[in-house]
């Protein structure tokens, strides 16, 4: 397959989980960012953060920055019976490991932000540790996490931000409650979560952290009186669902730190009491943060969230999750600050040849698609197959085709990518079709929403 250039740039259209994630240390962000909005004194919240001496990639200039946002599930704070019940003791939880890792990508000089979420189970080489889960890399300090990751991936990290569970509850707790509507009756007896009726329950701290750190979330059926497991693999589940909670939790945090300065006080209070970020965070930093993820640098409703692409794999007795080839393109855009933002309306169907190959192993898919995109307007430059399969369609594009390309994957249903590629010939683009194509539209798709089995946040 054409080889993948570091300017390759992804446009997820599959919707949730790949859109709108939030973390622990996402909701950080978006506090201190409203009290930015109020002249709230951020400089004086951060000088009670706690600070951490990393070895951080250089900046590449032009404000961007990759920031590694890490929800610590570290026990540390617990001092009592109570707390020792709701999170277990230090003894029990083997020491820290990372609940949580995202990394935002804020590019100011393209006016993007990306966020990717990194699975706990993810299989890695941790360097000095040897093959393991990613979460497991934290164990070692976040210094190895931004090993971890510049070495598996060649992402580079440049700032931190880190929260652990007890924050995450006072936040919560500051807020008030935070409604979840529950299709049925709801538990977990890893997290401790029990929902007894179905319909909207108001989460506080506590049931709220239950909820979001669940991996083994089960449902009521009603029909059978069984308990049904929620997720076909749990830790991409347990990913939509922080993504959707946190979202919402955002966004009260912000309406508080807007409508409420006293109530506004108190949630960033609570998020900076348990806050550690990396020598050089400063108010910039914070200013950079609120804008990738709740500002119009990220574009309308935040940044652009996507998980790592990844399948099941079985690794020294354990299940875990493997990055599929489909990430390359993804850690790509991780490591490029001067990515062209495309614009499709600046080009017309008639004025795009398109090759369309066929790497979905359905046999015709590439003539039928090739008809489909001729019928829409766009001139057909020949169909063929591909002999290496992919899981997602991809629409390569040469330099200067970025607009053509971003043109042709609107046109597309299902999951796609854009990867810059200067091996295109005999066309402006060429699209090939993966296992997840679902057809070609009559007119330009936007991403749907996926159907899910779990509850759903904000929507009583």
């Amino acid at each position: 397959m054409p080889p993948r250039p570091s300017g390759s740039v992804q446009r997820a259209v599959s919707g949730f989980p790949g859109r709108l994630a939030l973390s622990f240390g996402i909701v950080v962000a978006i506090v201190i960012g409203g009290f930015v909005l109020v002249n709230v004194l951020v400089e004086v919240k951060l000088g009670s953060a706690e600070r951490v001496d990393l070895t951080l990639a250089d900046a590449p200039g032009g404000g961007g920055s990759n920031y590694l946002l890490i929800g610590s599930d570290t026990r540390s704070f617990v001092a009592n019976e109570g707390e020792a019940q709701a999170f277990g003791d230090e003894t029990e939880a083997g020491g820290q490991r990372s609940d949580t890792i995202m990394v935002l990508h804020a590019d100011p000089d393209s006016g993007r932000a990306l966020l990717v979420s990194f699975p706990r189970d993810l299989w890695v080489d941790i360097p000095g540790r040897g093959s393991s889960k990613i979460n497991a890399a934290f164990n070692d300090g976040p210094q190895a996490v931004i090993d971890t990751l510049a070495q598996d991936f060649g992402v580079p990290i440049h700032h931190y931000a880190e929260v652990n569970f007890d924050s995450f509850r006072e936040i919560i707790d500051a807020i008030g409650t935070v409604p979840v509507f529950f299709p049925a009756a709801a538990r977990d007896e890893l997290s401790g979560l029990q929902i007894p009726f179905p319909g909207c329950a108001e989460l506080d701290g506590a049931t709220a952290l239950a909820f979001v750190r669940s991996r083994h979330l089960e449902l009521l059926n009603q029909q059978t009186g069984e308990w049904e497991d929620a997720d076909q693999i749990p830790d991409l589940g347990r990913i939509g669902r922080q993504q959707a909670f946190l979202r919402e939790v955002g966004a009260r945090a912000m309406d508080a730190a807007l409508t409420n300065p006293i109530a506004g006080n108190d949630i960033a209070q609570s998020a900076v009491d348990h806050l550690t970020v990396d020598q050089d965070f400063g108010r910039t930093d914070v200013f950079a943060l609120a804008d990738g993820l709740a500002g119009e640098g990220a574009g309308a409703g935040g940044p652009e969230s996507q998980t790592v692409p990844s399948e099941p794999a079985t690794r020294g007795g354990q299940s875990v999750l493997e990055a599929t080839g489909d990430a390359d393109a993804l850690m790509a855009r991780l490591r490029d600050f001067d990515t062209t933002v495309p614009d499709p309306s600046s080009v017309a169907p008639e004025d795009t040849r398109v090759k369309v190959l066929n790497a979905s192993s359905v046999d015709g898919a590439a003539a039928t698609a090739l008809d489909g995109l001729k019928a829409a307007g766009f001139a057909g430059a020949g169909a063929g197959n591909f002999d290496q399969p992919l899981q997602t369609s991809e629409v390569h594009y040469a330099s200067g085709a970025e607009d053509e390309a971003a043109l042709v994957a609107g046109f597309v249903t299902g999951p796609v990518q854009l990867v810059a590629d200067d091996s295109v010939e005999d066309a402006d683009v060429t699209l090939y079709i993966g296992r997840s194509f679902g057809g070609i539209a009559a007119a330009p798709v936007a991403g749907a929403e996926a159907v899910s089995l779990a509850p759903v946040p904000g929507a009583c």
